[in-house]
């Protein structure tokens, strides 16, 4: 992983599925708080356990989310393909990530971190509202889909019973 020290252009920021719809003065601000960094393929953007302190977009590339099994291995949960967001829970709930996300090929991912979005609740209330609209919108995705799968699996088991 490195990270790129440039200062993230406002059309960069536009094309950001969080962010297209947002006005030219919140792409400025958001420019300016938005890291950008290139992994490795099989490069770990953050790990299972670790503190939620910020999240990413993958703009570039594909990953894995991987959740420690109960003997200790990985098991793959999904994969996601630019442009996804990740981490996302950071922003909603604070504590320790629930899963290890790993890039698959190369990812050019861009980190927001949680110190900046409470900068941004000080100085553009609305904008905060509008990214916690968009996190919560994400997780609940998330969650609708996880349940239509936990449920086919349930189904698929009580079948072969």
């Amino acid at each position: 992983m490195w990270k790129n020290s440039r200062e993230l252009t406002i059309n960069e920021v536009a094309r950001i599925p969080f962010f297209n719809d947002q006005s030219d003065e919140d792409l400025k601000i958001l420019s300016e708080m938005l890291e950008l960094y290139y992994y490795d393929e099989d490069k770990y953007i953050f790990k299972e356990g670790e503190v939620q302190d910020s999240l990413f977009f993958i703009m570039n590339g594909s990953v894995r989310v991987l959740k420690k099994t109960e003997d200790g291995n990985n098991q793959t949960l999904a994969q996601f393909e630019a442009p996804q967001v990740i981490g996302e829970m950071a922003f909603i709930s604070p504590g320790t990530r629930s899963a290890s996300i790993m890039s698959i090929t190369a990812v050019t991912a861009i980190r927001f971190g949680c110190s900046s979005f409470e900068k941004i609740i000080k100085i553009r209330p609305e904008l905060a509202i509008n990214i916690l609209r968009k996190a919560g919108s994400t997780v609940s995705t998330r969650l609708k889909k996880a349940n239509k799968t936990y449920l086919k699996a349930i189904h698929e088991t009580e079948n072969h019973s």
